[in-house]
């Protein structure tokens, strides 16, 4: 009789706890370790972590993406959930093939969570604008001025429009600091221009 230790909760805790089983630091077996909850792979806190929460516990709500792997029948089916770094809360659990399906409405829960209203910022439609904004500080001041007080300084999203349907959010990396959150593009009405940063500029 296999015995299982009770999964902690939070993303921090999910994490340890999933490297714990993986390192066969626990009784469950190390191939169990992709059933368990943990931070997806290149999202925030995704690091080695099994001698306990030694990621650094950020002082602001700041999000992540859990993920986990079940098997449906003859096959494996991914479940994803928003996770927050410095707190337990997690969301709703969704269901998908990832890539856009499933992972992307968990990370927006996980947003709604630490930036509530991020829904409302203005989304930048011109693809170039994605990697080169960040670096043109008097545009990037432009667009951000819109942000609420405090938000840049905790990693708040660039939303950004989407290239094509079911398009994936962008986790943060070392060149761009904070999630780039994809949402449908804007409609053009006659006689209006839709969103653009050149309206802006």
């Amino acid at each position: 009789m296999t015995t299982t230790t009770a999964a902690p909760a939070g993303a921090r805790a999910r994490q340890t706890h999933y490297w714990r089983v993986r390192n066969g630091r626990t009784p469950e077996p190390p191939e169990s370790a992709p059933q368990a909850w943990h931070i997806r792979s290149g999202h925030p806190g995704g690091a080695y972590s099994d001698l306990g929460q030694e990621l650094d516990q950020p002082e602001h709500h700041a999000p992540t993406l859990l993920t986990r792997s079940r098997r449906t029948g003859r096959r494996e089916e991914e479940e994803f959930r928003g996770g927050c770094l410095s707190c337990a809360w997690e969301g709703p659990v969704h269901r998908g093939d990832g890539y856009g399906d499933g992972d992307n409405q968990a990370v927006e829960d996980a947003h709604d969570h630490a930036f509530p209203g991020w829904r409302e910022l203005l989304p930048v439609t011109a693809v170039e604008d994605r990697r080169a904004l960040p670096l043109d500080r008097g545009r990037w001041a432009q667009l951000t001025s819109c942000y609420p007080p405090g938000w840049l300084d905790r990693g708040a999203p660039l939303v950004v429009a989407s290239r094509h349907r079911r398009e994936a959010h962008a986790a943060p990396h070392r060149g761009r600091p904070r999630y780039e959150l994809r949402v449908a593009r804007p409609p053009v009405t006659r006689g209006k221009r839709a969103a653009d940063q050149e309206t802006l500029f």
